[in-house]
Parts: C-alpha cells; structure tokens; sequence
C-alpha cells in the first residue's frame, strides 16, 4: 500500500472540486475506511515520525500525514487529563474559519463534544457570544462527523486516549493557494509570505483564513471570545511521547524491527517505552495536565448557555 499516493489522491480530488462540501461527504465512508485500515494507518505513521529528531521535538498531540495547499491530513490524539478531572475542555470553544473538517475515531470510545449553529458566534450581546448549541454528543468509532465552515465546536478530554484521522480543507477554490503547494517543501517561506500579507491588511485579497475572533471561553456565566489566544504547543515532551505510544498500541503499530531503530537514537524513557511496546507491555495512559487557560469545564460552557 502507498498512504503518499491515497493521501494525494485526496487532496487532489479536493483541489479540484468547486463544491467542497459536497467532496467531504462524498469521502465520508472512505475516511471512515481508512480509519479502520491498520496498513494505512501504520506506513502513514511510520512515514511521519522518520525524522530522527521527531520524538525530541514531540510537543503537540498530532501527526502531520499530508499538508498540501488548503488541505491538511493529520492524525490527532485526544488524552485523558492527568489529574482525572471530568468533563474538562480540551481546548477553547473554536472555529477554523473558511475550513471544512471531516473526521472519524480511529482508537479508543471516541470524545464528548459539543457543536454550535455554524457562525453563530458571530450574534453578540455586547462582549456575552450568543453562541446558539446544534448537537451535545460523543464522537464514537464508527461513522465520520463534519464540522463546517465558521462553525463552532469544543472538545472535551476523554476518560482514556482516543485518536481520530481528520482532514481539513478549504470551503471553496483559493487561488492563491497555489502558492502555498508550490512553496510546501519551503515552510519558513510559507510562513513569511503569511505573515507579511497579514500585516500589510491583505488576508483578504490572498485568501488568507482568520486569525483574530476563533476562540471563546466560559467567563463570569457568559461566553466571550478569547483574547490574545496562543497555543504553542500541547504538553511537554514527557507527556506528550507516551501519549503517542499508548496510540501506536491502539493500532497495533509495533514493528519490532522498526522500534530497535528508533530506540537506539533517543532518550532512556523513549527508550522504555519502545520495549514496552515491542514486548506487549501494557502503555500506561497518563494523559496530560493541559493548559490552565484552556481548561474549562463542560458545565461552566452549558450554564453560559443557559443549555438545558
């Protein structure tokens, strides 16, 4: 099997369609099967961590399979909160602007979620977000989910690790992603361009997506958007690595061969969690502590609500 090849076959297909939603649900039954394909799931994996220096530099709870003008294909890992708390966000309420998101459970029982009515974080009662609830669910294997366009939503930690393969795209045509395709092997460039048309009040004109008024959070028994919102990363090294090996034991990916490799070039821990894996010693999931201005709790945002 070649994940490059099906992992650009989708981002081709995607490109190429004016009506992407149409595209996403239309893949919705390939997602899921890829979801449940372990072959898929282990070269993806194998092909993204092959960097020697991946596990050194492991801050965020995601693997980058394919990043190809507006569509990204990632993995993303979704961990219990280390100190046990319940019903606990696992970042702030967001949207991602002009983008669609397809997504399905690959491991796990999946995540509690809330969705809200797509742009209704856009009505407001001076600084309170009227944000408007369309579905209260968990997100569970079998089936894909959409999120769409300008469309709300909050994830909560789950009880043990969870995992989904998700893939992103812009809602419609943007010519001036091309750019970013041609400039794909060049991210520093990338993000240069970015950045200088941003400042100089060209996102527009470039198709650039929001920035500014994606994220929100519970305050004082209302909702109001969140300022100066950073997340440079999800944990440390030490949380976020056995986070990704009690995944790599979800899916079985544990090729002996391939782990004794990775085991020689990094730390004691990594190290121990490599033999582990290999000699099918249950992974411990220790989840991560997160960070505390992103924490909140899944009450907090329903009596913000008034949600009954």
């Amino acid at each position: 099997m070649n994940s490059e090849n099906i992992l650009r076959e989708i981002a081709d297909e995607l490109h190429n369609s004016r009506d992407r939603k149409e595209v996403h649900f239309k893949m919705h039954k390939r997602i899921e099967e890829l979801s449940n394909n372990k072959k898929f799931l282990h070269e993806s994996i194998q092909n993204c961590i092959s960097n020697k220096k991946f596990f050194n530099q492991a801050t965020n709870l995601f693997f980058y399979l394919l990043i190809e003008g507006d569509v990204i294909i990632a993995i993303n890992i979704f961990p219990p909160n280390s100190n046990n708390l319940e019903s606990i966000t696992h970042d702030n309420i967001h949207h991602h602007g002009w983008r669609l998101l397809s997504t399905s459970v690959i491991s796990g029982n999946g995540y509690e979620t809330i969705s809200f009515k797509k742009k209704s974080h856009e009505n407001r009662d001076k600084e309170r977000v009227l944000l408007e609830v369309e579905k209260n669910f968990k997100h569970i294997k079998g089936g894909t989910e959409f999120v769409d366009s300008e469309q709300a939503h909050v994830v909560f930690h789950p009880k043990s690790t969870s995992a989904t393969l998700a893939i992103w795209s812009a809602d419609h045509p943007i010519k001036t992603q091309k750019i970013k395709k041609i400039f794909k092997r060049f991210p520093l460039i990338n993000s240069y361009l970015s950045k200088t048309a941003r400042t100089m009040g060209l996102s527009d004109l470039f198709g650039l997506n929001s920035t500014k008024g994606n994220y929100f959070h519970p305050d004082n028994g209302k909702i109001v958007e969140t300022k100066n919102y950073s997340k440079p990363h999800d944990g440390t090294v030490d949380e976020i690595v056995p986070c990704m090996f009690k995944f790599f034991e979800q899916v079985e990916f544990k090729d002996e061969k391939y782990f004794k490799h990775i085991e020689e070039k990094n730390s004691d821990k990594i190290k121990i969690l490599c033999k582990n894996l290999i000699e099918g010693e249950p992974i411990k999931d220790l989840g991560i502590d997160g960070d505390v201005r992103r924490r909140f709790s899944k009450q907090q945002i329903l009596d913000a609500l008034n949600y009954k």
